[in-house]
């Protein structure tokens, strides 16, 4: 079975990455976790003139996510393309790969059609950033392939693999006690990651629709005991805000009741929500 290498998002603004170099060449066997290529990525909005060290640009390693050949390449060095485009295949020599040709074709014109016709930006189009936020939001559903719920983990030996969500990709491992690398966050990890996530995202949305003044949100969450089952949740707001307590403490409420995570929780783990203040 192979897959198609794509090119990463290596922040949440990233706007184009670009090949700087394969470290494997076509037609060479790849180990899992192995590197491919590396790359640089840009994000989408203009950095403040800096140095070249404190440059928003990042730079980062396309790994195997299983092994196989490097079978096809569609990127030579210093090419760039928007984050989820194809840039290569990998499956092993006996598999046969025209299914996934055909589909990295079909993904490699949709992307150069973006490139072709972008979105605007604010100062071209004389718009506002609220229009830019829709623009932007419209133009990386398709760029980045949103997934809808589904979600694919691949674990071709060891502990260690590699979570699919769309055409966004993160590793995932266990502690070395526990037979991993700790090169990735565990599973549990994941898990309590999206809660707080989502934790965050709701407060965020019932402060903008009641117009409070609220700036940095930040959700800590701790589950014990420390190994096995997670048997308890305890999660923190800390939030940034100029409203009285009355009104943070309805938004955290609201907050915690429309978080899908959350609500996930409520039948089976016991979950403990407090908020102060930043």
């Amino acid at each position: 079975m192979g897959y198609i290498v794509r090119m990463p998002a290596l922040g949440p603004e990233t706007k184009r990455g670009t090949l700087l170099e394969w470290t494997v060449l076509e037609g060479e066997s790849v180990s899992t976790g192995e590197a491919i290529a590396d790359v640089a990525t840009e994000p989408d909005v203009e950095p403040e003139p800096q140095s070249d060290a404190e440059s928003g640009s990042r730079v980062g390693v396309v790994e195997a996510r299983a092994g196989g050949v490097l079978r096809r390449t569609y990127l030579e060095g210093g090419e760039s393309v928007p984050p989820g485009t194809p840039i290569g295949i990998v499956a092993p020599t006996a598999n046969t790969i025209e299914d996934l040709e055909a589909e990295a074709a079909t993904d490699l014109e949709a992307a150069a059609e973006r490139v072709e016709n972008p979105w605007p930006s604010p100062a071209e189009s004389g718009t506002g950033a609220a229009a830019r936020t829709v623009e932007t939001g419209t133009a990386r559903r398709g760029e980045h392939e949103m997934p809808g719920r589904s979600v694919s983990a691949t674990n071709a030996e060891g502990m260690r693999g590699h979570i699919e969500a769309g055409s966004f990709e993160w590793a995932f491992d266990e502690p070395e006690l526990s037979g991993g690398t700790e090169t990735g966050p565990t599973p549990v990890d994941v898990f309590l990651g999206g809660l707080a996530a989502c934790l965050s995202l709701s407060t965020r949305y019932q402060a903008t629709k009641r117009d409070a003044s609220v700036d940095e949100i930040r959700v800590d969450v701790d589950a014990a005991p420390e190994r096995g089952s997670v048997e308890r949740i305890d999660a923190t707001i800390r939030i940034d805000a100029d409203e009285d307590d009355e009104t943070v403490e309805h938004i955290v409420t609201l907050a915690e009741r429309g978080c899908h995570v959350s609500q996930l929780l409520r039948d089976d783990l016991s979950l403990t929500l407090a908020w102060e203040r930043r």
